[in-house]
């Protein structure tokens, strides 16, 4: 089916959705009480002012709204981020509200978001939690000269729990939404739309000329629908709709939990971007001994005009709070690419961390300690516009801390070569810095942030005056907190 140009009537097919999709608490080799799930926000509740030291690492991740271009988030559209950095207290809440959020594409618009994460302790239960309620979701529509079908979702909540008892780990995920609207162009026909459009359409009954309705019970058929097709189902004209995903796992010493409701790709206009809507994730794991590390890297941090603009977390990774058990482990992304305003192109990008807390029983470093490093490497950088090629950018920080002391850190940093139209440019020594040929900017080496808790480290920063761009290249944070 072609784009429909220009204003018109639209068809309305619409489900009232009182059902939910969620897995059940899984324990380490156990089924973990019901219970525990249905009273975790009272026993949140409780828990707030409490602010109780335990040995456990908890970690939070919620937001209402997510844009990502090829790898690349456009972060300052992050909508309603609640995050919970890695903490050993119970009784630690964050919560965000937003009145509005429109992303970078007008045929997007979200209106109110909430979200929240805490963490609690109710006798021998301890846990964190992850909400995010946004109210109405409303994608498509009309914008200047386009009219597209619009796609109307209202009351949509997702849910991420890890949690653990004196039965072992356990996770509980889901999402739910009230009602879900799409209003279809006046001159759709409805039996050449795809095949999985049509099933989703189905089940609904026409009670006037241009709205389409259903009970309960169809309701939940419309959902069964999005939850069973393997793919996107393409909505012509507009992009398609999936729900998002929603998984945990618990073994024998940590437990994580992540739910992301919708993932709803706008290809109508001139641009084609992938929005997440709804996105919980929590993780919580011991021992933890010593303290938690606040440690991990990520490829590119991309700031424009004076900070307006911002965008980087390449599929950001970091440390678990309790380490990794002194195992390494290793992520990788093939390339990113951020095209505006000035195009940025990163290939062969790895993430590696390591982490571990433990009793040293011999000489002076005798008592509880941890110690891991983080690393962040990319092996090709280009700016295409300013004729920029750099290779084999990477960056280190390890630390090291006995409980109760200051933590140790050391930063290293590594570049290969830097071109500029093919002619090599001297790679900055770590600290300094270097001027580009025609003086349209500078790279400069190793930022480095040291303080208590450990240290930051940035690769290399690129400056471009005329565009007013800064990039930061691999950057890396190596830090240890006790609570």
């Amino acid at each position: 089916m072609e784009h429909h140009v220009g204003h018109g009537r639209r068809r309305r097919w619409a489900a009232t959705i009182g059902v939910g999709l969620s897995i059940g608490l899984v324990a380490a080799g156990v089924t973990a009480p019901v219970a525990v799930a249905e009273g975790t926000s009272e026993v949140a509740a409780r828990a707030a002012s409490t602010d109780q030291l335990t040995g456990f690492g908890y970690r939070g991740d919620v937001y209402g709204v997510k844009l990502v271009t090829d790898s690349v988030e456009a972060l300052n559209l992050k909508d309603a981020h609640a995050q919970q950095l890695c903490t050993r207290s119970a009784g630690k809440v964050v919560e965000q509200q937003s009145i509005v959020s429109v992303p970078d594409n007008p045929l997007i618009r979200v209106s109110a978001s909430t979200s929240r994460t805490e963490t609690y302790a109710d006798g021998e239960t301890h846990g964190v939690r992850g909400t995010n309620t946004i109210g109405d979701i409303s994608v498509g529509g009309t914008v200047g000269p386009l009219t597209t079908p619009r796609l109307v979702i209202k009351g949509l909540q997702t849910t991420a729990h890890a949690f653990h008892t004196p039965r072992g780990y356990g996770h509980d995920e889901g999402f739910t939404f009230a009602s879900i609207t799409l209003d279809l162009l006046d001159d759709t026909v409805v039996q050449q739309l795809p095949p999985e459009l049509q099933q989703l359409l189905a089940p609904l009954d026409q009670v006037s000329d241009t709205v389409f309705t259903g009970t309960q019970q169809v309701a939940q058929q419309v959902f069964q629908v999005l939850s069973d097709v393997t793919k996107p189902i393409v909505i012509p004209g507009l992009g398609t709709i999936a729900l998002g995903y929603e998984n945990g796992r618990a073994n024998s010493r940590n437990a994580q939990s992540q739910a992301s409701a919708l993932r709803i790709e706008v290809t109508a206009g001139d641009r084609r971007q992938l929005v997440e809507l709804g996105t919980a994730r929590v993780r919580m794991g011991g021992p933890a001994p010593v303290g938690v590390f606040r440690s991990g890297g990520t490829a590119m941090d991309y700031q424009a005009l004076e900070g307006a603009l911002k965008f980087g977390n390449v599929e950001h990774k970091a440390l678990p709070c309790q380490g990794t058990r002194g195992r390494t482990q290793t992520y990788q992304v093939p390339h990113a690419t951020q095209l505006v305003p000035v195009p940025v192109l990163l290939e062969g990008v790895t993430y590696q961390v390591n982490g571990d807390q433990f009793r040293a029983r011999t000489g002076k470093k005798r008592g509880k300690v941890a110690k891991g490093w983080s690393r962040t490497a990319i092996e090709s950088v280009s700016i295409p516009t300013a004729q920029l090629v750099i290779t084999d950018v990477s960056s280190r920080a390890a630390m090291r801390q006995k409980a109760g002391k200051r933590v140790g850190s050391k930063v290293s940093t590594g570049v290969g070569s830097i071109t500029v139209a093919g002619q090599p440019v001297p790679v900055p020594a770590p600290g300094e810095v270097v001027e580009l040929p025609g003086g349209v900017g500078e790279i400069q080496r190793q930022l480095v942030d040291t303080g208590y808790r450990g240290s930051q480290v940035i690769g290399l920063r690129i400056k471009l005056y005329s565009d007013a761009v800064v990039i930061d290249l691999a950057r890396t944070a190596g830090r240890i907190y006790g609570s």
